[in-house]
């Protein structure tokens, strides 16, 4: 009976620790509200995704850029924008649905931008936060990556 008990806790504990080691690997984000993150990104847009193209543990995302909150200056809507993000889900990499929208907040200059997982909200969440009220108050939060 006593070796049963030894034989459960034991599988118990290997198990816990498969679940817990799959976790870690899991991205993981920190709320912050689109007002937040759009003041902190070099670029804000809403697009439809294109197309995805690995290069290994990088990923080319090609969209077609709708509509510029966050530079206008080096992003024009109508233009094509290559966005290079990490690869796989637990790296936080980009949404891959393609001809789908997304709101991005991205980094970087003209012709270099990169973004995750943590940067995308609705075009919708995007809008509002870029036409909110200057009381402060924020339409919702997003995720910014801890990674």
């Amino acid at each position: 009976m006593r070796g049963g008990r030894v034989v459960i806790a034991a599988v118990s504990v290997v198990l816990l620790g498969l679940v817990c080691a799959g976790s870690a690997l899991a991205c993981s984000c920190a709320p912050t509200s689109p007002a937040e993150s759009l003041a902190r990104a070099d670029a804000a847009i809403a697009a439809r995704l294109l197309a995805v193209e690995p290069h290994g543990a990088r990923v080319t995302y090609r969209y077609e850029v709708l509509h510029v909150y966050r530079g206008r200056d080096a992003i024009a809507p109508g233009s094509t924008l290559k966005v290079t993000s990490p690869a796989g889900s637990a790296a936080c990499a980009l949404p891959d649905r393609v001809d789908r929208n997304y709101g991005l907040f991205l980094l970087g200059e003209a012709g270099r931008w990169i973004g995750g997982r943590c940067g995308v909200v609705s075009p919708h969440r995007l809008w509002a936060a870029a036409h909110k009220p200057e009381d402060g108050h924020a339409a919702g939060s997003v995720a910014s990556c801890t990674s």
